[in-house]
């Protein structure tokens, strides 16, 4: 009967095991999705930054020369 007992035992820490090792990867891909979004966002940023910066230079040119 102790051999079932322990049997048992581990049979129950395989179980907790697999379940905590599966929430852990389920986290890990809902972290991964976070950083690609946050990766496509800064790209869209950079982005509008670059166009910003062109329509300063555009402004610029044009207000030099109106004088």
């Amino acid at each position: 009967m102790r051999i079932s007992e322990i049997s048992t035992a581990i049979a129950t820490a395989v179980e907790e095991q697999s379940a905590v090792t599966a929430e852990m990867s389920s986290n890990m891909r809902v972290a991964a999705e976070g950083v690609q979004a946050l990766s496509h966002s800064m790209k869209e940023i950079a982005g509008s930054t670059a166009e910003i910066d062109e329509a300063t230079v555009k402004v610029r040119a044009a207000s030099r020369s109106l004088g």
